[in-house]
């Protein structure tokens, strides 16, 4: 529920947000809106406003649209000509098209403009290891230490670090990390990210942050459970399970939870002595192996969490170069997919987004609206494509009427839209088949 939720909330912001833009704008264009609506299909709830303009919250909440007069839509009175859309100037058009996916733009400004001022808190890119045989052991990367740079640019946690390094996702060559001691490692690489499922791009560089890998070493056991039957004590650290080297903790749940009620042979160090334990996982309702146990933490230093926090001033740069940035990206990312650059994997469709945004809830308002205020640079993005019904599309046709003097002839442009409405199914079915993928 609190997944749907959010995704309701998350689209009901953002569509209004990009519609609003649109209906601002052709309304101080003079052209005369008739309908305002979130969502497509049946009413719920509607209401007019004095100049006429019907406002409506539809059913299906997965986007809206602002109707304004269009000769090509059907006859148009004398008394309303000069309000109609396309008897305004090229100029005029293109502003109220193009005002959609801007207005997501500044409502990312703001979003972030209010986190920077408030402050934002993030975890320091602590690396507390480098996985055997990974590119960050043949650079050479010591460990522990802290990231400083990616490529020059400057990182204070690890999100930015990510971020800098999927800006490199499609690229041949080397990615230069320095750290706080200001050492570098160049990490060489080809067709990085390139077919795969963009997920963390620090993992696949092999670096391990600090509290993220968990050793299997324990910190407490259930009085009752599975592993104070089989005589696991506090302090051990298993080191295998059926003769199988475990990594770490994640992996030791992995086998637990495989083999409920089956009897498993544990390899366990304590306190530098090696012995072996068979203990049965109970079964949960679930169906899932289960010891009762909960693992040791690492100590965090106290510089662990970073808060960035600055004057008004100085947030609403950030937040202004911080859009920049992702909207400059996002292009990039769409360039390097149609290239073959990068894997079509990592166009996500409405469960990614519900997911998201279902995480991005529960986290706190404070993660919610960067989540919010990065959904809506990418509905910003997607719509100046240049795919005709997309925003994108239309403003491509007025360009080219603005150069040529006069509107492609019409067959043309519907041409042009039944080409862009099977070039969105396509994509449409690209992000949901991923989807469905990513939950099985």
């Amino acid at each position: 529920m609190m997944t749907i939720l959010a995704l309701i909330v998350t689209l009901g912001i953002l569509v209004t947000v990009h519609e609003y833009g649109h209906f601002w704008v052709a309304r101080r264009c003079g052209v005369k809106v008739l309908r305002f609506s979130v969502g497509f299909g049946k009413p719920l709830f509607r209401w007019y406003d004095k100049q006429g303009t019907e406002f409506v919250i539809a059913m299906l909440p997965l986007g809206g649209y602002v109707k304004m007069l269009d000769a090509r839509e059907g006859d148009v009175s004398e008394a309303d000509a000069g309000y109609e859309f396309t008897s305004k100037p090229v100029a005029q058009r293109v502003a109220i098209v193009s005002a959609g996916p801007l207005a997501n733009f500044l409502f990312a400004v703001v979003a972030y403009w209010i986190l920077l001022m408030v402050g934002v808190t993030g975890v320091s890119p602590y690396v507390s290891g480098v996985l055997p045989g990974s590119l960050a052991e043949e650079a050479g990367f010591a460990a522990p230490t802290v990231i400083a740079q990616v490529d020059g640019k400057q990182v204070s946690t690890w999100q930015e670090a990510r971020m800098a390094l999927i800006e490199r996702a499609g690229d041949s060559g080397v990615i230069v990390l320095t750290d706080a001691d200001r050492r570098q490692y160049s990490i060489a690489v080809s067709g990085w990210l390139s077919g795969t499922d963009i997920d963390d791009p620090v993992a696949l560089l092999g670096l391990m942050p600090l509290g993220a890998y968990l050793d299997a070493t324990i910190d407490t056991v259930q009085v009752g459970s599975a592993a104070e039957r089989g005589g696991i004590a506090v302090g051990d650290h298993i080191v295998a399970v059926d003769d199988q080297a475990v990594s770490g903790w994640d992996a030791l749940v992995e086998r637990v939870q495989a083999s409920p009620g089956k009897p498993l042979v544990l390899d366990i160090d304590r306190d530098g002595w090696l012995l072996q334990l068979t203990v049965t996982p109970d079964r949960q309702d679930s169906g899932v192996g289960y010891l009762g146990v909960s693992p040791l933490l690492p100590e965090l230093p106290e510089d662990f969490f970073v808060t960035l926090q600055y004057g008004p001033l100085t947030s609403l740069w950030k937040a202004l170069n911080k859009t920049w940035d992702t909207v400059g990206m996002s292009f990039s990312m769409f360039g390097k997919m149609l290239s073959g650059a990068i894997s079509t994997q990592n166009i996500g469709g409405p469960v990614a987004i519900a997911k998201m945004a279902g995480q991005s809830a529960a986290s706190g308002p404070e993660v919610f609206l960067g989540f919010l205020a990065f959904i809506s640079i990418s509905l910003g993005v997607v719509n100046l494509l240049p795919i005709p019904v997309l925003d994108g599309g239309h403003l491509l046709y007025y360009v080219i009427e603005w150069i040529w003097g006069k509107p492609l002839p019409e067959h043309v442009q519907a041409f042009g839209f039944r080409i862009g409405s099977s070039l969105l199914v396509v994509i449409m079915v690209f992000a949901i088949v991923n989807d469905i993928v990513r939950l099985f």
